[in-house]
């Protein structure tokens, strides 16, 4: 089993389907994985930081039934390939699986920020490398990263400081 993570989401050109593109730490292998919009659309809020009522959805409940029912989830594997479509479970902390689509299975494991592995035979048949996705264009997250490191390497406590003598003060938009 391979642990991978949400690299990013993208929309595929001809069929408008969205896919969830999952990585492994080494940035070397990816899965592509078809998912229904609405679980894409909680994939893109990420994992949730509180429960209230007003930005719970209903991939939350699962979690709560779990707990309500003495369990606790914790991860989403996807299983098996099997005519094209791929199979998957949420796994619980006593090792209990319980089968789900692989979409709704994604979706609960990036709200909840599980942990999501993949089968190893599932990764040697339908894992691609990142060149043949994106030829010689780093992994998303490595870009992202690398950008970031960049601009912290270039800015200094001065630039977030408040405004040195004799300079103006910045514009509000509102006139005074």
């Amino acid at each position: 089993m391979q642990e991978v993570h949400l690299v990013t989401l993208v929309v595929h050109a001809m069929t408008r389907e969205p896919l969830a593109v999952l990585g492994d730490d080494e940035e070397d292998r990816c899965l592509v994985v078809s998912v229904r919009p609405p679980q894409a659309e909680v994939m893109a809020h990420g994992p949730h930081p509180a429960r209230d009522d007003d930005s719970r959805l209903t991939q939350d409940l699962v979690a709560d039934v779990a707990t309500a029912l003495g369990h606790q989830l914790a991860g989403a594997e996807i299983t098996d390939l099997v005519e094209d479509r791929f199979r998957a479970v949420l796994v619980l902390a006593d090792g209990t699986r319980v089968a789900a689509r692989p979409s709704d299975a994604l979706a609960i494991a990036v709200r909840d920020a599980l942990p999501i592995g993949v089968a190893d035979e599932v990764m040697e048949r339908a894992g691609q490398s990142w060149k043949e996705l994106q030829g010689e264009d780093p992994h998303p997250q490595s870009k992202e990263v690398d950008e970031m490191r960049d601009f912290l390497d270039q800015v200094t406590a001065d630039d977030f400081g408040p405004p040195g003598p004799g300079s103006e003060p910045p514009e509000t938009g509102q006139d005074r």
